[in-house]
């Protein structure tokens, strides 16, 4: 009996209450974001920090934006000049 207690329970945690959602997205804060923030390769970079955003011109060029620069493999990127550690 207790196992289906602890059963039931777990299930109750682990749905996802239809409030919580906003737009197909989990709302992790109290206040809502009225815009939606682009981001490119230099927010990106930047963002990451350890001196990698001084390679922006370079991906900004050779890659062009931040969707294709997510799917690059990382021998294209040492072909280019940044180093990578894997």
């Amino acid at each position: 009996m207790a196992w289906r207690q602890i059963l039931f329970s777990n299930r109750r945690l682990l749905s996802v209450p239809s409030n919580s959602v906003t737009s197909g997205f989990a709302s992790f804060s109290s206040k809502s974001n009225p815009y939606i923030v682009k981001v490119g390769i230099p927010e990106f970079l930047n963002g990451v920090g350890k001196g990698v955003e001084t390679h922006v011109e370079k991906l900004e060029s050779e890659i062009g934006d931040f969707s294709k620069l997510l799917v690059t493999r990382t021998l294209k990127l040492k072909k280019l000049g940044i180093p990578c550690s894997v």
